[in-house]
């Protein structure tokens, strides 16, 4: 696991060498079924402990324009968690904090809106990297390809299918969609 060559000036988290072992969902609409698709992929990444969360390019606010609702609303919910306002630091979240985690990841499908706001959560076993993305849809990455297909199978039975097709013109679209 490291940066990604390909985006040196990115810091793309990536397991190295990358073989093309992610998928991407995308976010439900639905805000009320968000948490559960949130719970959904941690839950899924195995037996984790301790998850580690990095703000992708950016720290954690540490004020809000008064002007701006959603920025005011945001900072309530981050105070609330607890995270080091005003830092850049990798946050840890302990497996009896799973509840704060998903409200973190869940804030972030609704507020964030550019790379900087961009969340790259890992448990500690550093089996998988999950990535949110502020194009609507959250990256999950496997160091072993073996469990990509058992991943997929169990968030489609929770009614989180893979997407058929790429969101927009932003989207590359990846070997396993032109494989399925």
């Amino acid at each position: 696991m490291g940066l990604d060559d390909q985006y040196p000036e990115s810091a793309v988290l990536s397991f190295k060498p990358d073989l093309q072992q992610d998928r991407f969902w995308e976010i439900p609409s639905n805000p009320e079924q968000r948490p559960y698709f949130v719970a959904s992929i941690l839950s899924l990444l195995g037996n984790w402990n301790i998850c580690y969360v990095w703000r992708h390019l950016g720290s954690w606010p540490d004020s809000a324009d008064p002007n701006r609702i959603n920025d005011q609303i945001e900072l309530q919910i981050l105070r609330g968690i607890g995270l080091p306002l005003g830092t850049a630091d990798v946050v840890a979240f302990s497996r009896a904090e799973f509840n704060q985690l998903v409200t973190l990841i869940f804030s972030t499908t609704v507020f964030g809106w550019s790379v900087g706001e961009d969340l790259y959560i890992v448990p500690d076993h550093a089996q998988h990297i999950v990535q949110t993305d502020h194009h609507g849809v959250i990256h999950v990455s496997f160091k072993r390809s073996e469990e990509i297909s058992s991943f997929v199978a169990e968030m489609d039975g929770r009614g989180f299918p893979l997407p058929e097709d790429v969101l927009d013109e932003t989207f590359k679209r990846p070997e396993w969609m032109k494989d399925e």
